[in-house]
């Protein structure tokens, strides 16, 4: 991060960053879950309100609108770009018209299970670590029997199976690979590529839930082949509330009526204003991709502000923020291990090479009164981090056991931290987050 913008120069696009409170600034080290927010991002939410708050011209054939338009959807002639477009180059997708704006990563899982032409018997492969929301949509389709959901155990050492994965696409009916790109409790990522490849080989279609890769690390659609992908503006230092599905154009539909009639296609399942070309009281006809998945007033400022976050990521550069974030993930690790490795309650999770992890640490404390630490580090030095589950009851739920987070026992209490760091932040604030755990582990007698 040496060239270009500095980590200051950086930081001072910061808004939350110039905060103070007790005469301390924050120590945000909670990226994983949502990231902060650059004026420039929310710059253009400002504008959208104060310059052309009205529809887009998809609707309306206005001065406003158009306007609207232009900052979404793009006006060539004019040389602007559109979120659309821009989002469509970030991941190298094929066309813009494969970008469909949803809520968030979660509601766009959800499209796809409850709109993808499942057969009874289908599988749905998960591994061992999914977010609940690549979790829970399966689970309801399996109670209603429409599939069936398997998951794929990861080796001794933690890592993906690509044997084991491949022993499984063998020996049954998967239709659909559905998993986490990186992990939001240990920070590994899956070999894609590989996973890509190998389910094709056996005619399975493939989703990833890219909310904490894309953010990250530099993501090819088309180099990996992946049929779907899923991630979240919020945790690009974009705005609340916006969230992308990238589809193959195959898959989304290219006839208004395909929606009924073709295997593979995606159907819409939320229909109604904007998805529609025509319709009669017995009848409608659909728009194509990717009007038809997005129905209703859209959140037009967010829409426009996801194509700021995207230009300000780009300008810093992919690689660069991984090395930043690997470098800080570096230190952390080794003077954590230093300090409390050798102590018998305290563990890393995950991979112990930082390199495996990105941004995320993620570190377990089995000791009485283990929960709290999150609160006491945020009330001391302002640091804040992430405790709990992080939306991943199912994987805890396994190692620990039931009510692990209530045990009966003194002796039993846990619990499990995170850590997950961005090209905002700094070795200085990871020291001071360092510090400040030790100043609590020696008030809580642990050391």
């Amino acid at each position: 991060m040496n060239s270009r913008k500095s980590i200051e120069e950086c930081r001072a696009d910061f808004p939350a960053l110039k905060r103070q409170r007790m005469g301390k600034p924050p120590i945000y080290l909670d990226n994983a879950c949502t990231t902060l927010v650059p004026k420039q991002v929310i710059e253009s939410i400002q504008e959208y309100y104060t310059e052309y708050p009205s529809c887009s011209g998809t609707r309306s054939r206005h001065w406003f609108a158009q306007e609207v338009n232009e900052r979404i959807e793009g006006d060539p002639s004019k040389g602007i770009k559109g979120s659309r477009q821009m989002i469509a180059e970030f991941i190298n997708a094929g066309s813009k018209k494969e970008i469909i704006f949803t809520l968030n990563a979660t509601h766009a899982l959800n499209l796809v299970a409850l709109g993808f032409p499942f057969r009874t018997g289908d599988v749905v492969l998960l591994t061992d670590k999914e977010h609940n929301s690549n979790l829970l949509p399966w689970l309801k389709m399996q109670k209603a029997g429409r599939i069936k959901v398997d998951f794929i155990q990861p080796d001794a050492q933690d890592n993906f199976d690509l044997d084991a994965f491949e022993q499984r696409l063998k020996t049954g009916r998967v239709r659909l690979v559905s998993m986490a790109y990186t992990s939001n409790i240990t920070g590994y990522t899956i070999p894609a590529k590989a996973i890509t490849q190998i389910a094709h080989q056996y005619g399975a279609l493939v989703l990833f839930d890219g909310a904490q890769a894309v953010p990250h690390q530099t993501v090819d659609v088309q180099s990996l082949d992946v049929d779907f992908l899923v991630f979240s503006l919020h945790k690009m230092c974009g705005p609340r509330g916006v969230g992308v599905l990238y589809g193959k154009k195959e898959l989304l539909g290219q006839q208004p009526h395909e929606e009924d009639e073709i295997e593979q296609v995606l159907a819409p399942v939320i229909q109604g204003g904007g998805t529609v070309a025509d319709a009669t009281y017995h009848d409608y006809t659909l728009m194509l991709p990717p009007d038809r998945f997005e129905a209703g007033i859209q959140d037009y400022p967010a829409l426009i502000a996801s194509g700021a976050a995207v230009q300000y990521l780009q300008q810093l550069g992919l690689d660069r923020i991984r090395d930043h974030e690997t470098s800080l993930n570096h230190f952390l690790t080794e003077e954590l291990l230093n300090r409390y490795g050798d102590t018998g309650w305290f563990r890393i999770v995950g991979p112990q090479d930082a390199a495996q992890r990105g941004g995320i640490l993620t570190f377990e404390v089995k000791r009485p009164n283990a929960p709290g630490l999150a609160a006491d580090l945020s009330e001391k030095n302002n640091v804040m981090i992430r405790d709990g589950v992080f939306c991943v009851h199912a994987y805890f739920n396994e190692k620990f056991g039931p009510q692990w987070t209530r045990p009966i026992a003194h002796s039993e209490h846990r619990m499990v931290y995170r850590v997950s760091c961005y090209f905002y932040n700094t070795m200085e604030e990871c020291r001071v987050f360092l510090e400040t755990l030790d100043e609590i582990f020696k008030e809580r007698g642990y050391i």
